[in-house]
């Protein structure tokens, strides 16, 4: 595996996404490089549905080591900025019950942050070709984007104080 053509080949495919999202009038700016030395594609989701309201992504691969036999592309979407201090156990309940019902990846809570996150992280083999790479990539940011549109609503309302985690959790199943 040469790291070197590793890296340029998630860089053209980091770019080749936020140029569509550009196209569709969806903010996204791809960084050169982050503390981690990998470039990070930042999606301002406001707008582009209604269900995921504020939601904000960073998508990228993390660092490639020599030797690596799978690579892995992380979607982290934050859905929630700042939880109030009071709703933080009913969150976590929500987390819980909720991520029993998310096909994949998990909602969780960035405790340093004090943020609502949806992470999704996704194995692919470090030789797959090019085009093999950019379909998970676009698998893996469409299963990421369900997750949130179909439950990221109801946990913002959770973190927002105004549903019960078991009223969302009812919502899911169906027995409201």
């Amino acid at each position: 595996m040469n790291i070197k053509k590793l890296e340029e080949m998630r860089y053209r495919i980091l770019s080749d996404v936020e140029k569509e999202f550009t196209d569709e009038l969806i903010p996204a700016k791809l960084s050169e490089k982050d503390e981690s030395d990998v470039p990070v594609l930042n999606v301002m989701m406001t707008g582009s549905d209604e269900e995921m309201g504020n939601a904000s992504g960073e998508f990228f691969f993390l660092p490639p080591s020599q030797g690596d036999e799978i690579q892995y592309f992380i979607n982290l979407i934050t859905l929630f900025e700042k939880i109030p201090e009071e709703n933080l156990d009913e969150v976590c309940v929500a987390i819980s019950g909720i991520n029993t019902y998310v096909t994949c990846g998990a909602f969780a809570v960035d405790f340093a942050a004090g943020s609502l996150i949806y992470k999704y992280v996704s194995p692919m083999s470090s030789d797959a070709l090019e085009d093999h790479v950019r379909e998970n990539v676009d698998l893996s940011m469409g299963c990421a984007f369900q997750a949130v549109s179909e439950f990221g609503y109801l946990m913002t309302e959770v973190c927002e104080g105004v549903r019960s985690a078991q009223s969302a959790i009812e919502v899911i199943t169906g027995e409201v």
